[in-house]
């Protein structure tokens, strides 16, 4: 029983959370309506919002007072009733959302400039009070003239809390510098206004306010709002099939945490390397009662680099007995290479496409290799088919290769000018101008070998074993 007791009040407070109603910054007007428009004379007779500037386009007063410790914008005013304006004047905010709410809290910041003497008499005030549900007023915090120097003990004061709502100031003293102060709000419902009513009527009379939060307790049972970044589309890096991609973290807001959690839940991390395609990335906010919400986006590396093909020099190769040659595939027998940063099969065309019968003479082979992002590149070479030499088209019988089968130097009895090393399929291997040549890289089998001499051509077999 007592761990049912302790779980369950567990769960009431952690699905307990505190709720902000009201969060009045004054740095703009947008949140409040007053009993009379923002006003300024240029000089000491104001209303308005200090540090922002905004009295209703009028002049900035040149006898703001140098209060302390307030941040930003902050409403202010002096001799309210200056330039015509009618006292008291209210500040209304009304249709505050407290349904639900328990244990509602204000706190405010207050200030009055410090003179000496006082410059506070018995009509000036600063009154703050709040309805629930239309239901009256109730007095939340006061301040009234005190410590009266002058005017026959009405005027020369200073304005100090009025705990017990009297008209007569007795509590702390509002001083030039901003000071805290909070209170509760008594009775829960559906909807509160709060009201502050503020009266100075003469010069160097004057008050400033900041900062009005109202907060309560509630069952916190909504999701914060998560925003990721955008969908990030980028080229791959030079030579990778990849990139290195950046991307700054989500954003969450939540009607009760101030902070929500924000961490990534799915994807790489920002600064990893991505790979070609799309990668989704996943954010999760959290608040303090729990509640989750997430968002995603995509990081989308686009392969843009071309395949590298590299083609062979000229080819020399012998025509058959009919003077035509057979053009292989080029790629398929590794004389035309192709690489790729992503790729490793290619969709390739040739022309002449392999198969295709060319006669004696100069022919330009194509090669166009594509990979699996369609980007194409190519490369060309030529190939230059002599006329067919058979064994018995000269007849040198005097000439002779020895030794003959071989496995390493081969030597030609007699002065050459010029010999060539064919393969059977009328590839050319080898040229030299001596009349010795090392075999010894040659695979085993059949070559011909086409010696010019002074006196003429013969083509001879070579075995390599």
């Amino acid at each position: 029983m007592n761990k049912f007791y302790t779980l369950f009040f567990a769960l009431l407070i952690a699905t307990a959370s505190s709720a902000q109603v009201l969060n009045e910054t004054f740095d703009d007007n947008s949140g409040f309506v007053t009993s009379t428009p923002f006003f300024s004379d240029g000089a000491g007779d104001f209303f308005g919002l200090a540090v922002v500037e905004d009295f209703n386009g009028e002049p900035v007063p040149t006898q703001l007072k140098a209060y302390t410790g307030f941040t930003d914008g902050f409403l202010t005013g002096m001799d309210l009733d200056g330039e015509g304006a009618a006292l008291p004047i209210i500040i209304d905010w009304t249709g505050l959302d407290i349904d639900g709410l328990t244990d509602l809290m204000f706190s405010g910041e207050f200030a009055e400039f410090f003179d000496t003497p006082g410059d506070i008499d018995d009509l000036d005030f600063i009154r703050i009070d709040y309805q629930i549900d239309g239901g009256g007023y109730q007095n939340l915090i006061w301040f009234e003239g005190a410590d009266f120097t002058g005017g026959g003990g009405t005027a020369n004061g200073n304005f100090r809390e009025d705990t017990d709502f009297d008209g007569e100031g007795d509590g702390a003293l509002l001083t030039d510098a901003a000071q805290v102060f909070t209170k509760t709000i008594t009775g829960t419902g559906a909807v509160l206004d709060l009201r502050l009513t503020v009266s100075v009527d003469s010069g160097d009379e004057d008050f400033a306010v900041d900062t009005f939060v109202i907060t309560g307790t509630g069952t916190d049972t909504t999701a914060p709002v998560i925003t990721c970044p955008a969908d990030i589309e980028q080229d791959n890096d030079a030579g990778v099939c990849g990139a290195i991609v950046t991307f700054d973290p989500a954003t969450a807001t939540d009607d009760t945490d101030p902070n929500p959690v924000v961490v990534q839940t799915a994807g790489l991390a920002s600064g990893s390397e991505f790979p070609v395609g799309v990668t989704t990335i996943e954010f999760t906010a959290t608040d303090a009662a729990g509640n989750s919400s997430t968002c995603t986006f995509t990081v989308t590396v686009v392969d843009a680099e071309t395949p590298e093909v590299v083609c062979p020099p000229t080819q020399t190769v012998m025509a058959d007995s009919n003077n035509m040659y057979e053009i292989p595939d080029y790629v398929a027998n590794g004389l035309v290479t192709i690489t790729d940063n992503c790729a490793t099969t290619f969709t390739t065309l040739q022309i002449p496409a392999a198969g295709t019968m060319v006669g004696v003479g100069t022919t330009n082979i194509i090669i166009e290799a594509s990979d699996d992002a369609g980007n194409t590149a190519g490369c060309n070479f030529d190939v230059v088919v002599e006329p067919f030499l058979s064994v018995n088209d000269i007849a040198l019988s005097q000439i002779t290769l020895y030794p003959n089968p071989t496995k390493s130097t081969v030597t030609i009895n007699t002065t050459v000018e010029n010999i060539v090393i064919y393969s059977v399929t009328g590839q050319k291997l080898m040229e030299t101008s001596s009349n010795n040549f090392d075999a010894s890289s040659l695979a085993n089998g059949i070559y011909l070998v086409k010696i010019t001499t002074a006196e003429g051509t013969a083509v001879k077999q070579l075995s390599v074993q």
